[in-house]
């Protein structure tokens, strides 16, 4: 049977070397060099802003955002800001601004490209970063967003630890030996306090709902905690246990055609990409810490990913939806496409042409025309935690898995943002 017929259900043979990439605005294939110098490029775009800009969460951030203090009116307000075809942001007194997000993230990204002086360094400063926004008092140990959010299921205030962005940050500082061995301990006890609630990780300390993606971010990270060392056996003990039921759980919300949910509850059940992507990378991340066989259900989870989550390699927003373009899902796409090159579920060919069909939006990447011709979207594009970073992240991922991607060369001389 031809790969890629409509019978044939193999993510492999789909998405093989003859694979036509759409969109493909760099030529193919795509080599080590040319990601790596993709990434060096992002890199000093988002430098060169000291990694602050827009969020499409920040519409809160500004004066009128204290006074929105009932749910419908913070939706309004933050959709208002996000989706309006003028940027508000200015006359709404709404600042850039710079997220332990993105610097944790970009942090990890850096950090794959170590063999680089220079790369090294990048990571560093930028670990050293995320780690000074580590949480003290009755959240010790965590991080938190710099702005309050409000969702269709939760609210939840800048004042308040989120395990999204403790992942994010966590995996930087440890990725770079940023976080001393008594942060060390102090996260992990505060992960179990204040982000499990005996049978799940919880996105906040203040929800009980089960978001599959934030979940496992929790596992991973506890199994990660876990392995350092450095930790006293009762606690890594209580973190491994924390974590394999944590898996459990989620294994146990998969649906029979191989797709997660968003989350366990009503209104919750929708399948986005870059949610699905977060699942497949750290369920495969927990599986492997904590020696869990979870490959049948990778296995699955990847094949409804791809057939349902993609046209061609240009990346769906929503399971068998459009082709809608977002700075986050497309960049997620990479990097879970780059992970599955990279475990076997499917040619490196194929993580090649999802980026070259996404990167033109990108700033920095010098062809965001068509983003810059959609003031919607210039500042989804233009955010360091929601675009740059993630990209990063994913490049680096890609850069990785390539042949000659693994010793780098180091970047062309250019000062960077001193160090913070």
């Amino acid at each position: 049977m031809p790969p890629g017929t409509p019978t044939d259900r193999s993510p492999r043979a789909r998405f093989g070397p003859g694979h036509h990439a759409p969109g493909d605005r760099l030529g193919s294939p795509l080599e080590a060099a040319d990601v790596l110098a993709l990434a060096d490029r992002l890199f000093r775009w988002a430098d060169a802003r000291d990694w602050a800009g827009p969020d499409p969460y920040d519409g809160l951030t500004g004066p009128l955002g204290r006074l929105a203090v009932h749910r419908v009116l913070r939706q309004v307000l933050l959709q208002t800001v996000k989706r309006s075809r003028i940027d508000l942001r200015p006359v709404l007194g709404i600042h850039p601004l710079r997220t332990a997000t993105a610097a944790g993230t970009a942090a990890g990204a850096c950090a794959r490209l170590s063999a680089s002086p220079a790369w090294r360094e990048r990571a560093r400063r930028l670990g050293r970063s995320a780690a000074a926004e580590q949480l003290s008092g009755r959240y010790a140990g965590l991080w938190r967003y710099e702005f309050d959010v409000q969702t269709r299921w939760a609210y939840y205030p800048a004042s308040l630890p989120n395990l999204v962005a403790t992942t994010f940050c966590a995996d930087g500082c440890l990725d770079t030996g940023t976080l001393g061995d008594e942060s060390v301990r102090t996260l992990a006890h505060g992960l179990l306090e204040h982000l499990h609630n005996g049978e799940f990780f919880t996105y906040t300390p203040a929800s009980d709902v089960l978001v599959h993606n934030a979940n496992l971010m929790g596992a991973a990270l506890a199994g990660r905690l876990a392995r350092i060392g450095t930790l006293p056996g009762e606690l890594a003990d209580r973190l491994v246990d924390a974590a394999r039921g944590a898996v459990e759980v989620s294994l146990n919300g998969q649906r029979p055609d191989g797709s997660w949910p968003y989350g366990r509850g009503p209104g919750l059940g929708w399948v986005d990409g870059f949610h699905t992507g977060y699942v497949l990378l750290r369920l495969g991340q927990a599986g492997t810490l904590l020696d869990v066989d979870v490959r049948r259900p990778l296995e699955r989870g990847v094949d409804h990913y791809l057939r349902h989550l993609f046209d061609g390699p240009l990346p769906r927003y929503f399971a068998d939806g459009r082709s809608r373009r977002d700075p986050n899902n497309d960049a997620t796409a990479v990097r879970t496409a780059a992970w599955a090159a990279h475990h076997g579920f499917v040619r490196t060919d194929f993580p090649r042409a999802v980026l070259a069909a996404v990167v033109d939006r990108y700033p920095g990447l010098g062809a965001d025309t068509r983003a810059a011709g959609d003031p919607r979207n210039r500042s989804l594009w233009e955010s360091p935690r929601w675009s740059a970073a993630p990209l990063l992240d994913a490049l680096t991922a890609l850069h990785a898995v390539l042949p000659g991607g693994r010793h780098p060369a180091t970047p062309a001389a250019q000062p960077t943002t001193a160090a913070s």
